[in-house]
């Protein structure tokens, strides 16, 4: 059986190795994006079942990435939960809400929650 993707888009090579173990650990195999490459491009090549992302990227806004993804009918029912460092306004936080998409804080979480995010990511592709 082919094992579920996840999509880790973080520019912290120190912290996408770490989501990318912790996503392996839980079974699922973790692919880190490459953020030079076309985005929506990556996501039909890889077809992951859920995407873990920071919002602070490189030269990129982790906002409009998912507004993109969101704005495609074959792409929106990917589940996507944020890992971020950043504090988040009302604003922020109200776009995510109406995307449905869980955040974490970096810093502030322990590992046993962002497994438990992880599984709850997937579980709820499965749906």
């Amino acid at each position: 059986m082919k094992k579920k993707t996840v999509l880790i888009v973080e520019d912290s090579p120190g912290f996408s190795e770490l989501m990318k173990y912790v996503v392996e650990d839980e079974g699922f195999k973790g692919i880190v994006f490459p953020l030079e490459e076309n985005f929506l491009h990556w996501v039909d090549k890889e077809k992951p079942s859920a995407i873990i992302m920071d919002l602070a990227l490189n030269r990129l806004s982790g906002f409009d990435l998912i507004r993109e993804i969101k704005a495609q009918p074959k792409h929106k029912h990917i589940p996507i939960v944020v890992i971020t460092g950043r504090d988040l306004d009302v604003k922020d936080i109200t776009e995510l809400k109406m995307h449905d998409i869980p955040y974490i804080r970096k810093g502030r979480v322990d590992m046993h929650e962002i497994h438990q995010a992880i599984r709850n990511l997937v579980a709820k592709s499965e749906k």
